[in-house]
């Protein structure tokens, strides 16, 4: 590796360390304390085509 192809390397880490950076200050900011609630039945509803059936624990 010659001189240029380091500084090429350096470049290129400290862009991608800077990157990381960035986006992780943008989750941090934004989306960290997002939340989504989920309804299991309308999820279900969703996936299946059809309601869950409810399972009775045997006595």
């Amino acid at each position: 590796m010659d001189l240029r192809d380091r500084f090429l390397l350096r470049k290129l880490a400290v862009v991608l360390v800077i990157k990381l950076a960035v986006l992780m200050g943008l989750w941090w900011g934004f989306v960290r304390d997002q939340r989504v609630p989920v309804d299991t039945d309308a999820a279900a509803m969703q996936m299946l085509g059809s309601r869950p059936v409810p399972t009775v624990p045997e006595e």
